[in-house]
């Protein structure tokens, strides 16, 4: 696969929209990604509309050798469902001739088009914001989309992603990118994540077959996590002069990494990015509150919160090896490394925490 995102002017880009969407573009921003180049679109549609409303999409190009139209379609049936169950989430969007895609006459591009949510992402207001109560909201949040993936009709069935580093069973791609970095890293980092793979290895692994699975969204950060406004103010966010709880409400965006797999290891990956990036409550402590809100519409077993911590590790160290090994791939892509130093500091740390005191710290404060 391509790792290098895939480039096409703005011009060229506007011209498409032009003449396959009927689309008046008054501006493309750029956002950042990881493999494809996304972008916020203000357009107005000329065809078919006596209100020539100003309106906003997201627009996704790939490049054709990475894109698979029957994995794309499983990920528009997946946004189409949770959209149905509720869900504030970004949804695909068809093209005139009633296909979901566009091939560039280069055949060397894929363009998709996707609904757009209005407010900002989580990353940029969680200075503003009740730290506690976000993260057991966005447990909630967790425990409340896998409860409704599990609802997935049998025709969705993902094919498994064996060479994909991104999917936390998939620990020994980690060990196979390390050789790669050893020139960017240093004796230590290596010794201690070759040290925690082998501790998930033996822990965890042997349980795979038992953990329950499905469909996860496989990419659940603050970058991902759309927080609406109402009338210039976060929409509830907070608790307010009078204690009074309000219910926070996320939308969610980009489904490309959707993945059959544990529900446990998304709940894994997800504090893991709140224990990179939320500064204002102990690090330890995140994983009990955002439990506190997933065990609201999911069951964590007691086995469950034993292997927890060795997935959490693991999810660390894929913040510093895939992010460095990509980083390789595209050096003017930074977005390739966010949050692998941070992972580095945060792995050291728990270094002085064993895996027994993590869930006797995280029962504690479920039960309080």
């Amino acid at each position: 696969m391509d790792k290098r995102r895939p480039e096409l002017s703005n011009q060229e880009l506007n011209r498409i929209l032009h003449m396959e969407c009927g689309w008046k573009v008054h501006k493309i921003d750029r956002l950042d990604s990881f493999e494809d180049s996304n972008f916020v679109v203000k357009y107005e549609n000329l065809r078919g509309s006596y209100l020539k409303e100003k309106m906003q999409a997201i627009v996704k190009i790939s490049h054709r050798r990475n894109f698979c139209q029957q994995k794309a379609e499983k990920e528009r049936k997946v946004m189409e469902h949770l959209k149905t169950d509720g869900f504030i989430c970004t949804v695909c969007l068809p093209f005139p001739d009633d296909k979901w895609f566009y091939a560039t006459d280069s055949g060397q591009f894929v363009i998709r088009l996707f609904s757009f949510i209005p407010g900002i992402p989580l990353k940029n207001c969680l200075h503003k914001i009740d730290s506690i109560c976000m993260v057991k909201e966005l447990g909630s949040f967790t425990g409340k989309l896998h409860d409704s993936l599990k609802k997935i009709t049998k025709d969705i069935v993902l094919e498994s992603r064996p060479n994909d580093p991104w999917i936390l069973e998939n620990s020994s791609c980690l060990r196979n990118l390390l050789p790669g970095i050893k020139h960017n890293t240093t004796e230590e980092r290596e010794n201690l994540i070759l040290k925690i793979l082998q501790k998930f290895e033996d822990n965890v692994m042997p349980l795979f077959k038992e953990l329950q699975k499905g469909i996860i969204h496989n990419d659940i950060h603050d970058l991902n996590i759309i927080v609406n406004y109402k009338d210039g103010n976060l929409h509830p966010l907070y608790i307010d002069a009078e204690n009074t709880y309000k219910e926070i409400k996320f939308g969610l965006i980009d489904f490309n990494d959707i993945a059959y797999s544990p529900y446990l290891f998304e709940v894994a990956m997800v504090i893991r990015d709140l224990m990179v990036d939320v500064e204002d409550v102990d690090s330890i402590d995140i994983g009990g509150h955002f439990l506190n809100g997933y065990k609201e519409f999911c069951f964590i077993s007691d086995k469950d919160l034993q292997l927890l911590p060795y997935c959490i590790l693991v999810g660390l160290c894929q913040y510093i090896v895939v992010g460095e090994s990509e980083f390789q791939n595209q050096p003017d892509n930074e977005y390739t490394r966010l949050g692998a130093d941070n992972a580095w500091i945060m792995l050291q740390k728990l270094q002085n925490v064993t895996e027994e005191e993590m869930t006797r710290i995280w029962n504690r404060i479920m039960k309080s």
